[in-house]
């Protein structure tokens, strides 16, 4: 295990109250697998599959799903099991020695934080055989764990950073990386906007999203970009946040498609909060399909694969 670079963010709270959130959490991870050669990288690939994925806090059994889609489970969605995959997570779970002893109380209050059977990123990076990069947004409560966005992937992960997101209600990091595909480049990214604002305050969380997705969006200058997100659009596609990243050219799919399903969250309320976006100002891509996972066709039961969030699957075409 090494490290990867933070971005902070410039200082929209007192440096006291970041410093806080920063000093109680881990450091951040960038994991390559045993024996990997950067300079493996197959140039007959035309294709990508992304999986995005808020694994809520580790209870998503994300070693079964990155298994099945590897296995050619999902092959009648274009995912067929050669394909390189790139992982964009959020809420993924680290628990090691790097996370302080004792919480300072900048934390997630995350009364769920004991819950059993959770799976650790790094251990489910290392038992796949995965590069993976992760940064750590927040503690869990008293627990020695933290939860951060990650980046897990079949290809290795260039130029990777991650990137501190103003302070709404809790601090947030967003990760970045570079994958080479077919002899080309292009830049993933995921991201965990905040749900709501600050407690105490009378506006919602829509202006703090805002905020967070300009900021994020200012530090993504490649032409052609593939961001998975839990946007937390509680107001749906009217919120400033959606016209920022559509603004910057980043559209639902190639071509842009209105998404068939209704929800994302699959507690209640039942909301659209998770996104593929891509933005292809180079015209490198050929096309973005993305598909939403269910575990039960029906879409019934209390969970998706053990998570509150579907995951979407994307197979991403070049040109």
């Amino acid at each position: 295990m090494t490290s990867l670079p933070i971005i902070p963010c410039s200082p929209h709270a007192t440096s006291e109250v970041l410093a806080g959130w920063r000093a109680n959490v881990g450091g951040p991870l960038a994991y390559d697998p045993p024996g990997h050669d950067p300079a493996a990288v197959s140039a007959d690939h035309r294709a990508l599959l992304v999986l995005s994925w808020n694994v809520w806090i580790g209870r998503g059994r994300l070693g079964e799903l990155i298994a099945a889609v590897r296995h050619g489970a999902y092959a009648s969605l274009g995912a067929e099991p050669d394909l390189p995959l790139v992982v964009l997570l959020q809420e993924a779970l680290r628990a090691d020695d790097s996370v302080p002893v004792r919480s300072n109380g900048r934390a997630a209050r995350e009364l769920a934080a004991r819950v059993r059977g959770r799976e650790d990123v790094a251990e489910t990076a290392a038992r796949q055989g995965l590069y993976l990069r992760y940064a750590p947004s927040m503690r869990n409560g008293p627990p020695r764990s933290d939860r951060g966005n990650a980046i897990l992937s079949t290809l290795p992960l260039d130029d990777a950073r991650g990137i501190e997101l103003p302070l709404v209600l809790q601090r947030r990091v967003a990760v970045t990386a570079a994958v080479a595909v077919g002899g080309r480049r292009l830049r993933v990214v995921t991201a965990h906007l905040a749900p709501r604002g600050p407690i105490g305050y009378k506006w919602m969380g829509a202006a703090g999203r805002a905020q967070q997705a300009r900021h994020l969006l200012d530090r993504l200058e490649d032409d052609t970009v593939v961001l998975g997100a839990d946007l937390n659009l509680g107001r749906g596609r009217a919120e400033p946040a959606w016209q920022y990243l559509a603004e910057a050219g980043f559209e639902p799919g190639m071509p842009p498609v209105e998404p068939s399903w209704r929800h994302t969250y699959h507690a209640l309320p039942r909301l659209i909060l998770d996104y593929i976006v891509v933005r292809d100002s180079a015209g490198m891509l050929a096309g973005a399909r993305i598909h939403r996972l269910d575990e039960n066709p029906a879409d019934r039961g209390r969970t998706v694969f053990g998570s509150d969030h579907h995951p979407l699957l994307a197979r991403i075409d070049l040109r």
